[in-house]
């Protein structure tokens, strides 16, 4: 059987110290099985890291995955 599957998530952190930036990550993954074989996928990304506004991350993975 076939299935799929596509999540999106946000959030964002406000610092209460008006010195610092709100801290804002986003993230979407994706993930696909057929039969036996997944596919997976998710990228994200957080901008003002710990209120810093100079301060961006981001990541991604990609995973294949076989079931015996």
């Amino acid at each position: 059987s076939d299935d799929m599957s596509i999540s999106l998530n946000s959030s964002t952190h406000e610092y209460e110290d008006s010195t610092k930036s709100d801290q804002e990550a986003t993230g979407i993954s994706v993930s696909y099985t057929m039969g036996s074989l997944s596919l997976k996928a998710n990228h994200n990304t957080i901008d003002n890291l710990a209120g810093v506004s100079t301060t961006d991350r981001s990541g991604y993975a990609l995973t294949l995955g076989f079931t015996f």
